[in-house]
């Protein structure tokens, strides 16, 4: 029982570093739009989609902390720190 509990929690947090990937999508989008965004670009809406983006990414480093702070935790508990939960012995 104890080991599926830790196993859930690498699985979760493994989903928190996935997800901290994935805001990088709409940031990487927008970039491809070009660095400076002409009138018309401004006008239908891109400069407001850019700044939601770069505030969707602004918290990354707080979500990379409570992950490499499971990590330890998951270390210290079990022996592994079970960064690729599917290769876990636990």
């Amino acid at each position: 029982m104890r080991s599926r509990w830790w196993r859930g929690m690498a699985w979760a947090n493994f989903g928190l570093l996935v997800a901290a990937a994935l805001k990088f999508i709409p940031i990487a989008i927008s970039i491809s739009h070009g660095m400076t965004l002409n009138a018309d670009q401004i006008a239908n809406g891109l400069a407001d989609e850019r700044a939601w983006a770069l505030d969707l990414i602004s918290d990354t480093p707080y979500l990379l902390l409570v992950w490499m702070l499971v990590a330890l935790l998951l270390r210290r508990q079990t022996g592994d720190a079970m960064i690729r939960p599917w290769r876990s012995g636990v």
